[in-house]
């Protein structure tokens, strides 16, 4: 059976056939199935994020959990990366520890009573998960170190689900079928499109505006 005069555009005569409209419409809906709750998931942290500087969408401070000192020896510790690897395999923590930015580089010197004083030299590295951020800080030559775990809220677990904190390879390859997903729900949406009733230039005309938009807005960024 084929279609009719207003069959499927962009495709070959040869796949002009009611077959061909009922697989798009089962790819269509079953990839939309597969992803649906994710793309809910990833539609509210995409939010969160895009406004996390404009509209400063608060998603909670993290709230401390537990802090203690670990006995070390003195100088055990050649680097701040020995100390690094070191937490990370003594507290079981799957991601490598970074070097939160306000440490980075040489301390000034502050003030006290009037007097310029040094600060004394500490190591941080910042481990985190979805849920949780786990900071470790060592003084050089100290016996111990500092290890403090914070509780993230549910909107700041979100957000680094959407942005793959933390986690590992079986998440990242979720979200890789998830945006394949979309990019067929896209293809499959688009030549559906064109078999359905309805203004084609209102549709046009709504594409078009949206690429447009986009255009305009990220011109002055993208220019600079």
């Amino acid at each position: 059976m084929a279609l009719n005069q207003s069959g499927l555009l962009f495709l070959p005569k040869a796949c002009q056939r009611a077959s061909m409209l009922q697989w798009l419409k089962k790819i269509h809906a079953w990839t939309g199935f597969w992803g649906a709750l994710l793309f809910l998931l990833l539609g509210t942290s995409g939010v969160l994020l895009n406004h996390r500087s404009i509209l400063k969408i608060e998603t909670a401070k993290p709230v401390e959990v537990s802090k203690m000192d670990v006995a070390v020896r003195p100088g055990q510790f050649a680097n701040a990366e020995a100390m690094g690897t070191w937490a990370k395999v003594t507290l079981v923590l799957p991601v490598e520890g970074r070097e939160p930015p306000a440490e980075r580089g040489k301390k000034p010197d502050e003030r006290f009573m009037g007097k310029a004083l040094p600060q004394v030299e500490k190591w941080t590295r910042t481990f985190m998960l979805p849920d949780t951020k786990v900071t470790v800080d060592y003084v050089p030559g100290a016996p111990n170190v500092t290890v403090k775990r914070e509780a993230l809220g549910v909107l700041a677990t979100i957000k680094n689900l959407h942005k793959g904190t933390g986690i590992g390879v079986a998440w990242v390859l979720l979200i890789d079928t998830i945006a394949g997903a979309l990019i067929a729900m896209s293809l499959t949406g688009f030549l559906l499109w064109t078999r359905l009733h309805g203004s084609r230039l209102l549709a046009g005309g709504i594409a078009a505006g949206s690429l447009s938009w986009a255009v305009v807005a990220s011109w002055p960024f993208l220019a600079a």
